[in-house]
C-alpha cells in the first residue's frame, strides 16, 4: 500500500467527509491517499448509522481514500487493525495511553477519545477502494452525558487541526512502510483491545452473560468464550455492560 497525505482537501462544512469522498471518488476527480478534512460535520456517522457528535471547529473529522486495496473480504478487518494501531501509535506521541474497544472506537480511561468508520468498495470477493472516516477529540472540553474526552482534556494544550492530522499521517504511513503483516498488526491490535481474556458481562440475542474475549477474526467478528463454547458475534450482535 502507497503512503497517504500527499493531497488534502479542507472543507469548512459538510454532511459527512465519506459521503463527500464517495462522490468524488464517483466523478474520478480523486487519487489514492487523499484526504479530506471537514471543519463541520452536519451528519457524521459511525458504524452502523450510528451518529458522530462533535463540536464543529473544536475536533478533527477526516476521511482517508484508497485505491487499489486489492483484499479478499475475508481479510477485510485488516484495514480496521491497521488504523487502530496507528492511532494508538499517534496517542502515544502525546504520551496518551489508549485502548480499543472492539471494533474500532478508541478509549482513553472509559472515555472514548476517536471513533473510525470504514466503507469499502467491493468487486467480487476483493475489495478495490475503501474510504476511511476518523473522528477524533482534539479540542473539545465538554461532552455532556456522553463518557469521552479529547486531546486537551489529556494534555491541557489546545492543538492546531493541522498539526494533528499531519501527526496522524505520519504514525500511519510509518506503520504502511514498516510493511505491517496481517500477523503483525493481529499482535497489536490484540495487545491493546479492550477486555481481552477478561471475564466480562455481556449481552447477546438470548440475553446476559458472563463470558471471555479470545480475539477478533479475520473478518472482524469477535471470537467469544461463552459457557466453554467460542462464538463469533458481528457488529450489533453483542453488547458490553458495564
Amino acid at each position: 500500500m502507497e503512503q497517504i497525505g500527499r493531497k488534502i482537501v479542507r472543507l469548512e462544512s459538510v454532511d459527512s467527509t465519506n459521503n463527500y469522498t464517495a462522490n468524488l471518488i464517483k466523478s474520478g476527480e480523486l487519487v489514492h491517499g487523499s484526504v479530506i478534512m471537514a471543519v463541520e460535520q452536519t451528519n457524521g456517522r459511525g458504524q452502523m448509522g450510528a451518529e458522530w457528535l462533535v463540536k464543529p471547529g473544536e475536533n478533527l473529522t477526516f476521511s482517508i481514500f484508497i485505491d487499489n486495496v486489492n483484499l479478499s473480504v475475508d481479510n477485510q478487518f485488516f484495514l480496521t487493525r491497521l488504523v487502530s494501531v496507528s492511532l494508538i501509535d499517534f496517542l502515544a506521541n502525546f504520551n496518551i495511553p489508549a485502548m480499543i474497544k472492539w471494533p474500532n472506537d478508541l478509549f482513553v480511561n472509559d472515555k472514548k477519545i476517536a471513533g473510525i468508520l470504514i466503507e469499502n468498495n467491493v468487486s467480487g470477493s476483493f475489495i478495490q477502494k475503501s474510504i476511511i472516516g476518523i473522528g477524533l477529540n482534539v479540542n473539545q472540553s465538554e461532552f455532556g452525558n456522553l463518557e469521552a474526552t479529547s486531546l486537551y482534556l489529556k494534555t491541557g494544550i489546545h492543538r492546531s487541526m493541522d498539526d494533528v492530522l499531519f501527526s496522524f499521517i505520519k504514525s500511519f504511513n510509518n506503520r504502511i512502510a514498516e510493511g505491517e503483516t496481517n500477523s503483525k498488526l493481529e499482535a497489536d491490535y490484540l495487545k491493546y483491545l479492550h477486555l481481552l481474556n477478561v471475564k466480562s458481562r455481556f449481552e447477546d440475542k438470548d440475553g446476559t452473560f458472563e463470558g471471555t474475549i479470545l480475539g477478533v477474526a479475520a473478518n472482524g467478528q469477535l471470537r467469544v468464550e461463552k459457557s466453554t463454547r467460542e462464538l463469533l458475534y458481528s457488529l450489533k450482535e453483542i453488547r458490553f455492560i458495564r
